[in-house]
């Protein structure tokens, strides 16, 4: 007990909420006729007419709906995930349901594409894949780097990590631990986020800055793109744990903790190292997505071809986001809930995200 300056006290009836903006979430076009992509590709148009500007293209069996199918006889306006709208011509699509679909499949950039599925057991849940053709020619990974010598990171969410370096595609990684008062976050982190270190392993373009190894599962992407977990690594590239493994050699783990269903991130690599797969599933938002367990997670990475898969951090740390074509901008493909506020991204200490170069 004991006194203080007025002034320097604030009335708890007048503190400000948490002023981090909630983006508007993507149009669900749940009430839109739909349409599967027929032929190779499409050039979508800015006007309904083959001289009007290309905006973009769509592939085969890319899936769509459509905003407008009736002003013209042979134009649709389409939308993607991405932002991109636009017109098709009506040849070369094929009429899917009038209804927005329980699965839906776009190819966003060269060698991703997206799947979003709507899962009715053994709960309600919405489930984000990205497939990532390791292959494909132009791909860069990239962990959050730190420029602390102490390996200390400064939070931001997973956009404004996708939006400060550039990036085309991103998701949350490992957990982590705020630090004590002795480390000041006005100094530490003067662009904003409080100071924390990453729970396990990490390494951002070839600096290892939390030389920690733990039980936890380290994902190592190399300079090539070659993806290995818990790989011998002399001189490692990028390097980001995970929380647990929950696919090892193409089956569940056993023995897989079945916790109460949350939100989950997960990152899973195919047998023959071609395919990386991220995973966000959405939960703790009823009659909308409830979360999976552990071994729930693990039998959808299965069936996406996964033959080892990691737990990453999840609850509300789980988010994936993409570029917008239009702005440039980041998008949420998930609907993150920080706080028990749906659609809001909490900041997280590291990411890994995805750079395509043209």
């Amino acid at each position: 007990m004991g006194w203080s300056v007025v002034q320097n006290l604030v009335s708890t009836d007048t503190i400000p909420d948490d002023d981090t903006p909630v983006p508007d979430p993507i149009p669900t076009d749940a009430d839109k006729k739909w349409y599967r992509v027929g032929v190779a590709s499409i050039s979508v148009r800015e006007t309904a007419s083959t001289s009007g500007k290309v905006l973009g293209t769509v592939l085969l069996d890319d899936t769509l709906p459509a905003l407008d199918d009736t002003t013209n006889p042979v134009w649709f306006k389409i939308r993607r995930v991405d932002g991109l709208v636009g017109w098709c011509e009506k040849k070369s699509l094929v009429f899917l349901s009038n209804t927005r679909p329980a699965s839906i499949r776009q190819n966003l950039f060269k060698g991703v594409t997206y799947l979003q599925k709507d899962l009715t057991t053994p709960r309600k849940n919405k489930m984000h894949v990205m497939a990532i053709d390791l292959t494909t020619a132009g791909l860069e990974f990239l962990v959050t780097p730190s420029s602390h010598p102490a390996g200390i990171l400064c939070t931001r969410t997973t956009s404004k990590f996708m939006e400060e370096f550039s990036l085309f595609a991103a998701i949350n990684g490992d957990g982590f631990s705020y630090l004590d008062a002795s480390v000041n976050p006005a100094t530490t982190c003067p662009n904003g986020g409080d100071p924390v270190k990453a729970n396990g392993y990490a390494a951002s373009r070839g600096k290892v800055y939390s030389p920690i190894k733990t039980v936890q599962p380290i994902i190592y992407i190399g300079a090539r793109n070659q993806v290995t977990v818990n790989g011998v690594q002399n001189q490692p590239f990028n390097a980001i744990a995970g929380d647990r493994l929950v696919v090892e050699k193409g089956v569940r783990v056993k023995n897989l903790a079945a916790a109460t269903p949350s939100p989950r991130t997960a990152v899973g690599v195919n047998k023959n190292g071609r395919w990386l797969i991220f995973m966000v599933v959405d939960g703790r938002q009823t009659d909308y997505s409830e979360g999976v367990t552990f071994p729930e997670l693990a039998d959808l990475l299965i069936s996406y071809g996964v033959y080892t898969g990691v737990n990453m951090d999840g609850g509300g740390s789980s988010a994936m986001v993409i570029k917008g074509i239009m702005d440039g901008k980041a998008r949420l493909l998930n609907s993150p809930i920080d706080q028990n506020i749906k659609g809001k991204e909490r900041e997280v200490a590291n990411h890994l995200g995805l750079y395509i170069r043209k």
